[in-house]
């Protein structure tokens, strides 16, 4: 779906999501396209993911972060879409409600090549030339410039990782911090 490559979401036994397949699916997929940057797992249908498929995609976004890419997830359940917001995945990965919404996405990186594009493809105006067509052409009163909008920056990388040195020790600090949310809500949610 657009950039990304949705691989689908691999269950067990009992109708839960499997991260250990999952984790061998997405490494086979690594291994094989080293320009693959884009990787998204369709969890359309799930109500909710234990916590190594949380572990799972913090470490799915380490690595596509590291090929400048983006780990999303499709999920399609307002329950699961919460959960992962809650635990803070959002400030990591991509979560998309929808099909199009996937398929819209476009790095902040594109973006900004699309929006530089037009600008430069404008014809350019010599002042000489601007000064003969106003003086031949009738006075007519000119509309104010308008302001234009920029549109807010979207980060789509963590802002408190260095990628110039890779930190292990803030990557088990964050799984730990994961995992103590994630004890701590279900023993408020049982």
């Amino acid at each position: 779906m657009g950039l990304f490559r949705v691989l689908p979401a691999p269950l067990n036994p009992i109708g839960a999501f499997d991260a250990e397949s999952f984790k061998a699916n997405f490494r086979a997929v690594m291994a094989e396209n080293d320009d693959v940057k884009f990787i998204g797992v369709d969890l359309s249908g799930i109500d909710f993911v234990y916590s190594d498929a949380y572990n799972a995609f913090m470490q799915f976004h380490q690595e596509l972060s590291k090929r400048n890419g983006t780990f999303a997830v499709l999920a399609d359940r307002e329950c699961l879409a919460k959960s992962l917001k809650k635990v803070g995945l959002e400030r990591y990965i991509r979560i998309f409600m929808s099909e199009e919404e996937m398929a819209a996405y476009v790095p902040v990186e594109q973006k900004k090549l699309v929006q530089e594009e037009p600008a430069k493809a404008e014809p350019q105006i010599s002042e000489s030339s601007a000064a003969v067509e106003t003086s031949a052409a009738p006075q007519t009163p000119q509309p104010a410039p308008q302001k234009t909008v920029s549109e807010p920056k979207i980060l789509d990388k963590n802002p408190l990782v260095d990628e110039s040195s890779s930190s292990k020790g803030s990557l088990v600090a964050v799984i730990v911090l994961l995992l103590v949310v994630v004890a701590v809500v279900t023993y408020l949610v049982l």
